[in-house]
Formats: C-alpha cells, structure tokens, sequence
C-alpha cells in the first residue's frame, strides 16, 4: 500500500550552522530546543546544533532526550552523536532503556557508536553502539539518480537528498548495497529482499519576507521491488527555513531545507525497510 508523510518545518533563528558560531546562537537554539512550543521548530534546532557540534549545546540537547515528540528525541540523539561529547553517552543509555519508538532507538544506538569511535563515551557499552553491525544483511538497497521536477531546481539539490537518504539507510545494520557477483547474476538465489529507492525535488524556492528571506522545498521518495522496479509505497516531506537576504544565506537555507526534508523522508523509510525484517 502507499505511504505518505507530510511534515513542514518553520524556523526564524537562521540558516546554515556554522563552526565557529558565537555563544549567543547556542543560547539562541538551546531556547528553541528546549522551549518552543512548535515541535517543528524544536526539531530544525537540533538538526542545527548538531552541525554545529559545539560542546556548549550537549546540556540542552540532552534535555531534549525527554521531548515528548519522537522526532525531536530521536534527532536530539543524532545531534549528540555528532558533538561526540562523553557526557552524553549515560543519559543515551538511559533513553535507550525507556524508550518504545524504533526511529528513537536507532538513533540512540548510532550515537553512542559514534562516541565510542570518537573516544568521547570513555567505555560507553559496545553492544549498544553497534547499531546491528554484526548482523548479517537481509536487504539489499539500489538507489535511483534523484532529480528535479523543472529546470528551476538545480541538480544538486536532488543529489543532496539522494546522498543524505543514502548515508542514513546505510547505517542499517541488516542493509547493504552491494552484490557478490554471484548474487547480482541470479539475486533470488542470494536469500535478499531487494529494494529500489528514487526521488524527486518538486519544490525549492525563495521567498522575500520583509528584510529575510524565506526558503520552501518539498520532496518525495519511491520506494520499488528490486529488480523488477514495481511501486510498492512513496513517501514525501517539505520544509521552511528563513535566513538572511545574501546570496549566501539563502544558498545555505536551501540546503538546510533539503537536509531536513531528507532527515524525515530517512526516518518513515527506515520504519518501512524495519517492517519488511532489516
């Protein structure tokens, strides 16, 4: 049957995250992530402080573990695992202890693998951070060239979202996307589901907004049976960010669009590739 997601992101506290932001934007984001009514809001915060990766934002984003929206803990975990601060591998472990949503967990679980590579865990538990590593693959992946739906829609813009959905699929433990030669000749024998993965961007565009700028993406995924290419679901998800007026600043809140547009599109694929057994 087909699937579909709607979600839609507003957030007025900049664009782009940069590595050396002052402490004021920390402050700034940490409010919105702790604070902010907008689940929405909560959520692109976090995606932002995680780019950051300034140690400074850890104490915020662990508060955030005990959102009562699911997305905003499962990417408050993500954010933490890319700061790759110590302090955070307890409170991963405890949420992981509680917590019932598998979008939550698998980020959880990512994170803390990420802080033990890091170092920062100093001993966090291994068996938690292997994500399913040590499990044998049970699906394997084949993904399309992504595009844009008019000439207005850069390729890039469509290759963002192909290589994020791409990075974050990959990290299934029971995924792969590659073949033995064997496999790839006779795949019913190889024992593998198979699973063809395109997309589009139909919508990115700007919007003067007073002095800012305000930046729109929708996006979309299909999701068919490998190698037969036959439609088994779709799913979609758009964005808003607002930014500056530079040339710059919208550049960047168009790809913070497209990122967190990809992030939703990655986690409703991830729940339907765990629901066929990976």
């Amino acid at each position: 049957m087909a699937a579909a997601l709607g979600f839609a992101i507003v957030l007025g506290i900049g664009a782009r995250a940069h590595a050396a932001a002052p402490k004021a934007k920390i402050d700034e984001l940490c409010k919105a992530v702790e604070e902010d009514s907008n689940y929405k809001v909560r959520v692109q915060a976090a995606i932002v402080l995680g780019k950051l990766a300034d140690p400074g934002s850890v104490s915020c984003l662990i508060k955030a573990l005990g959102d009562a929206n699911k997305t905003v803990r499962g990417i408050a975990a993500q954010a933490l695992g890319q700061i790759g601060d110590g302090r955070a591998a307890d409170p991963l472990r405890a949420l992981l202890q509680g917590e019932v949503d598998p979008f939550v967990k698998g980020q959880a679980d990512k994170a803390l693998a990420a802080l033990q590579t890091s170092g920062g865990a100093a001993g966090a538990n291994a068996g938690l951070g292997a994500a399913g590593g040590t499990k044998k693959a049970k699906i394997f992946l084949s993904f399309g060239p992504f595009t844009g739906t008019s000439k207005a829609i850069p390729p890039d813009a469509a290759k963002t979202v192909h290589d994020i959905l791409q990075r974050e699929l990959g990290k299934l433990g029971t995924v792969t996307m590659s073949l033995a030669p064997a496999d790839e000749k006779n795949f019913v024998k190889s024992g593998l589901l198979g699973f063809y993965i395109d997309g589009a961007v139909t919508r990115l565009d700007d919007t003067p907004s007073g002095g800012s700028s305000e930046t729109s993406c929708d996006v979309k995924a299909q999701v068919m049976r490998w190698p037969s290419k036959s439609l088994i679901s779709w799913t979609n998800a758009g964005a808003s960010v607002q930014s500056g007026s530079r040339p710059r600043d919208k550049e960047n809140a168009r790809r913070d669009c497209l990122e967190a547009s990809a992030v939703q599109l990655g986690e409703d694929l991830t729940k339907f590739l765990k629901l066929q057994g990976g």
